[in-house]
């Protein structure tokens, strides 16, 4: 069962995997990002990029500049428009050298992978089935 908090953010129950030991438990807690923000942050990639494509491409050569400029900003549009949850922070410890997982803010993924500043090995984070439900903020 997840608890929401205050600022947005809520908390669900996890556990910390490394192939060879047993899982840990842990808690994560987790910023859902509404629509909007994902379409107004992928909408402003993409200007930039739009914008950015005739300047380099002044430079030779100048198809590839252009181009690259185009990719670029689609590819970290796409990545907006998907990033729908923030891990903000993981309570826990790592399954083989027991010391705590401290991992930096980053986009919550299918298969979340947490390096271990201990062992240095990378930990995947398993969500509790369920734990996303009701969180899409809208």
């Amino acid at each position: 069962m997840s608890t929401a908090t205050p600022d947005a953010t809520f908390e669900a129950p996890a556990t910390l995997t490394l192939f060879g030991f047993p899982g840990t438990p842990a808690t994560v807690r987790i910023r859902p990002h509404s629509r909007a923000w994902r379409v107004g942050g992928a909408a402003r990639t993409q200007a930039v990029g739009l914008v950015l494509a005739p300047m380099v491409a002044l430079v030779p050569p100048h198809v590839p500049w252009a181009l690259g400029a185009l990719a670029g900003s689609f590819f970290l549009a796409r990545r907006r428009w998907h990033h729908r949850f923030t891990v903000e922070a993981v309570t826990g410890t790592c399954p083989k050298c027991g010391r705590d997982v401290a991992p930096r803010p980053a986009m919550l993924r299918a298969r979340h992978a947490l390096p271990c500043d201990g062992c240095h090995h990378d930990l995947t984070l398993e969500l509790a089935v369920g734990a996303l439900d009701g969180h899409q903020a809208s």
